[in-house]
């Protein structure tokens, strides 16, 4: 039953509840289910903690982990009866830009369950476009830019009984009328944040990456995401990685940090597959070689895997410790084959370069991720088709195909925007990659239909491919492979594409 906001009871005595909406079956599609991996909300459990240090009474509900709609996410809502709702679409490192159609859901159905609660709306969209969002989500504020302290100030003035008061960060609307709060600074130092409140997320309910755990498929979980830096200091044009900060940086914690997160997670989660988010974990080398000795001192059997660029990657003894520490997995982004396709992006990798990077990783016996997108500006049919071509003669253990997105607070939607014959996606689920209304950006030569096309062809073919299986095999053990093959089978589901192709 709705409730009438005049007569909302008084709050419980819960300050602050953090919602990370559940965006499964919109993101991933069929894979939802069994296939797709489900992470802990790593700026939901951040800002949990945060406000908890600040001493205010927090819970999170992982409506995600939870697998509950958006009508059971507001019933839940309404029951605990907070004082503060933050509904989280998360920003570490970067952000899933289709959670946003999940919050919008979840906000609307707290509007009918709770109505007159006060919600504030983070992450990567809220900060690129808080105004816009204020007037069409039904948020009462929204936060620009990291979500710590400017939470801990509104929930001040909430319990105080003063909410219009200005706070840095702290976008709101009155009726029509909507009130800058400018951007939050960010957080100068990381090591001076809490760890993510562990303690407040359903642990056990966390999966890995079914590749991540190709050797241990049965083990799954629990799985944990960490960072051991924060932002990014490239500016790729496709990257929303940045948006939050409004700027290029990168904030390093030190590796006695980290470290003692892990142990946390090891000895009081008994946690073995862990994410580290951070777009690229190699940046500093020195800091991951400190770090790796560290882990290895403590002896765990850790399976880590990471995000970096090739250019960072030059030292083979490094690599070598990185694999003995438990990172089993480097996920690389490539993109594209084609120098003028890279460049048009600004990513200036080389081909000598990520020859050097690849055959460095290898003779250390780490696995790869090959990360490509297809669609760029300056691709064409056959500029994808020599990505495509560049994948199998390397034969990764895992790929990653995409279709290029114009992400929302992006240099490339911000080019695109001004272009009135491009149609971009009218549903924040239209970002989704595995979703049905997928809605990939157009080139001079391809249309939207012509990339997606491509894409779900490619995948099928790379990972149908008897190579491919038999690579699996030998390196991971035939579950990996049946795995795969069963995989295939599931044909995802594209309003682009249907009449023509089903696509996988």
């Amino acid at each position: 039953m709705s409730l009438d906001p005049s007569t909302r009871p008084a709050p419980s005595g819960l300050d602050l509840l953090v919602v990370f909406p559940n965006n499964r079956v919109r993101a991933y599609g069929q894979l939802a289910a069994d296939v797709a991996a489900i992470a802990p909300p790593v700026q939901a459990g951040l800002t949990a903690a945060y406000v908890r240090k600040a001493g205010y009474d927090v819970k999170i509900l992982d409506a995600d982990a939870e697998n509950l709609d958006a009508a059971q996410t507001a019933k839940r809502v309404n029951e605990l009866n907070p004082r503060l709702v933050c509904l989280s679409t998360d920003s570490i490192n970067s952000g899933d830009v289709t959670k946003m159609a999940a919050a919008s859901e979840t906000l609307s159905e707290m509007r009918k369950h709770a109505p007159g609660l006060k919600v504030v709306l983070e992450g990567v969209v809220p900060s690129a476009y808080p105004e816009k969002l204020l007037r069409t989500e039904g948020a009462d504020f929204v936060c620009q830019g990291e979500a710590y302290e400017p939470i801990v100030q509104l929930l001040k003035a909430v319990k105080d009984g003063r909410p219009e008061t200005p706070i840095h960060g702290i976008w709101r609307r009155d009726g029509e009328t909507v009130t800058s709060g400018e951007r939050a600074e960010m957080a100068k130092k990381p090591d001076g944040l809490p760890f993510i409140a562990w303690d407040l997320l359903p642990v056990s309910k966390y999966r890995a990456h079914h590749w991540h755990c190709y050797d241990r498929l049965e083990r799954r979980s629990p799985y944990a995401s960490i960072y051991t830096n924060l932002g990014c200091p490239y500016t790729c044009t496709f990257c929303n990685v940045n948006v939050v900060a409004g700027k290029a940086n990168f904030r390093p914690r030190s590796p006695e940090n980290v470290v003692e997160e892990i142990d946390l997670l090891v000895k009081q989660y008994h946690v073995s597959n862990i994410r580290i988010v951070d777009n690229v974990f190699t940046i500093k080398m020195d800091l991951v070689e400190k770090l790796c000795d560290l882990i290895i001192q403590r002896d765990y059997d850790l399976n880590f895997w990471v995000y970096a660029r090739v250019e960072t990657v030059r030292d083979l003894g490094v690599l070598k410790k990185m694999k003995k520490a438990g990172i089993n997995w480097i996920a690389y982004g490539i993109e594209a084959a084609a120098d003028n396709v890279r460049d048009a992006v600004d990513k200036h990798s080389t081909q000598a370069v990520i020859d050097r990077a690849i055959e460095l990783t290898r003779q250390a016996d780490i696995s790869i991720v090959g990360n490509f997108i297809f669609g760029l500006p300056e691709d064409t049919q056959a500029t994808m088709q020599k990505s495509f071509d560049m994948c199998r003669d390397y034969l990764f253990e895992f790929a990653n195909f995409y279709c290029a997105m114009a992400y929302p607070g992006t240099e490339l939607h911000n080019d695109v925007v001004k272009q009135p014959h491009v149609q971009l996606p009218t549903t924040w689920s239209g970002y989704g990659q595995y979703s049905y209304d997928c809605q990939p950006l157009p080139t001079a030569t391809l249309t939207p239909r012509d990339v997606l096309r491509f894409r779900d062809e490619a995948w099928d073919i790379y990972f149908t491919d008897p190579k491919y299986l038999a690579l699996l095999e030998k390196r991971f053990g035939r579950p990996a492979a049946d795995f795969t093959r069963e995989l295939t089978k599931i044909k995802l589901k594209r309003k682009l594409l249907e009449g023509s192709y089903s696509a996988s």
